[in-house]
């Protein structure tokens, strides 16, 4: 008897509103893990383009201080199959230009898709991808620029 009153002043739902209400519980929680998913696939994405930018920099750094070392040591501009000297100093700037350009492309790309996932619930957080290629972007404009003054 006590069972009975016990289950007597309980309000009870309905099955259906149940259903209901526990399948769209779970259709948020999915669709926030979706959205974190994609946020961390936008992350990796950022991150491939800032080890591809990183390596057109450094390659491209090296590349013009290598050929400016060779011509100090033999005292006369190196003279390429085309006759031509600024050859291997235009390459490495060129790929310094498009490494750094990539990168600051990629960083903007990156932010848009972040503030479109913000716009679908995805919780502010610190975003380490994203500073670290900002920091790059940086240090590309920086090797480009002691470049440039250097000559």
């Amino acid at each position: 008897m006590i069972d009975r009153k016990r289950s007597d002043t309980r309000v009870a739902k309905a099955p259906e509103e149940e259903a209901v209400d526990e399948s769209t519980q779970l259709s948020r929680k999915r669709t926030s893990l979706s959205v974190e998913r994609s946020f961390l696939a936008f992350e990796r994405t950022l991150m491939a383009w800032l080890r591809t930018s990183l390596s057109m920099i450094s390659f491209g750094f090296t590349l013009v201080k290598f050929f400016d070392f060779l011509e100090d040591q033999r005292g006369s501009p190196l003279v390429g199959g085309f006759g031509r000297t600024w050859a291997t100093t235009s390459l490495g700037m060129a790929m310094i230009v498009i490494g750094t350009g990539a990168l600051v492309v990629a960083i903007i790309q990156h932010k848009r898709r972040v503030d479109a996932l913000r716009r679908e619930g995805l919780l502010p957080q610190w975003n380490l991808a994203l500073n670290v290629a900002m920091l790059v972007a940086v240090l590309g404009v920086f090797a480009l620029g002691s470049l440039l003054v250097g000559r």
